[in-house]
């Protein structure tokens, strides 16, 4: 609490007469609504508050109903990088707060992850999953890829059929519960980081329930397309790769337009370079694990379902705009 008293007399003129107790030089501060180097802050008469500037004069601010007013200034070296904000209030009291001080305050507050909350619960889904798996034994767990993994031969039709465990509960419900079963960590890591980084957007323009859906239709789309490609198969298709080539592809149809635009058409977006060098990216990716599997790259020795990953793109890229909330209306 810094008081500064003044005479009766310069009560009655407006000057300030400082008390011999007072320091000699008054603080030197720029008002923070604008104002140049000139401008300094000085306690007028009975506490109130006077800017003195070169092209702005302001009048006095009775003791009573003086609001608190932030200024800036200068640090004790006059570095301007670093600033001190100063709140003075009517009787006079300053309270300093360094901006680097907000500053860390602010971060402290900020998540280390800022996702969504519909792919933090994905994710933590899929996390859950594999190490509920990794718990049982393996007989248990051959159960488990029998009654959720997606097998095309659950679908010939035979004597008896359906002949696998769930009966015709898992003929409907393996189109998207083989979407949260992974052949490996290296397997769920990949897909669980490539769905965080590409499906923020995504949500962030059509929502969490439209997302869901999405990724849905994804994982569907990507199983029926694998079952026309290896029809008869007995191999189990596990994995959320269904559901994030669905997102590539909805992520492509406006990643590369400004937001104020409208949705481009399919044909408009295939017209785009860069929409057609990331398609290409994502074709010699899926050649090249096509030929080398994913052992090369620390996965298990599994085929690659690139007829899943293609399903999956082609629902994203091509009905996204059944999905966009932002120009449908």
């Amino acid at each position: 609490m810094l008081e500064r008293p003044v005479s009766a007399r310069a009560a009655d003129c407006g000057t300030p007469t400082p008390d011999l107790r007072a320091p000699l030089f008054a603080p030197i501060f720029r008002a923070r609504r604008g104002g140049g180097r000139n401008d300094r802050a000085e306690m007028g008469p009975e506490g109130a508050i006077r800017l003195h500037s070169s092209s702005r004069n302001a009048n006095s601010v009775p003791t009573r109903s003086a609001p608190k007013r932030d200024v800036d200034s200068a640090g004790a070296d006059g570095h301007p990088g670093f600033e001190l904000r100063r709140v003075i209030d009517a009787d006079g009291a300053k309270d300093e707060r360094s901006s680097v001080d907000d500053h860390r305050r602010r971060s402290a507050k900020e998540p280390i992850f800022d996702l969504p909350g519909v792919l933090s619960g994905l994710v933590g889904l899929f996390l859950a999953v594999h190490l509920l798996r990794g718990l049982q034994s393996l007989d248990t767990d051959d159960e488990i890829l029998l009654l959720f993994a997606f097998i095309p031969a659950r679908y010939i039709p035979m004597v008896g059929w359906p002949i696998y465990p769930g009966g015709w509960g898992a003929v409907v419900w393996t189109f998207l519960s083989h979407a949260v079963l992974h052949g490996g960590w290296m397997h769920l890591l990949f897909n669980a980081a490539t769905l965080a980084a590409v499906g923020r957007p995504v949500v962030l323009r059509i929502g969490a329930l439209r997302f869901l859906v999405l990724v849905a239709a994804s994982a569907a789309a990507g199983a029926a397309c694998h079952l026309v490609f290896d029809w008869g198969s007995q191999a189990p298709m596990i994995g959320a790769s269904g559901i994030v080539f669905g997102v590539f592809g909805a992520a492509l149809r406006f990643i590369y337009v400004p937001a104020w635009q409208p949705l481009p058409s399919v044909r408009t977006a295939l017209r785009q370079p860069r929409v057609q060098r990331f398609i290409l990216a994502l074709v010699v990716m899926n050649l090249v694990l096509v030929v080398a599997g994913t052992a090369p790259f620390g996965g298990d020795e599994g085929t690659v379902a690139w007829a899943a990953h293609l399903g999956g793109f082609l629902v994203g890229f091509l009905a996204f705009d059944r999905f966009d909330r932002l120009w449908r209306s």
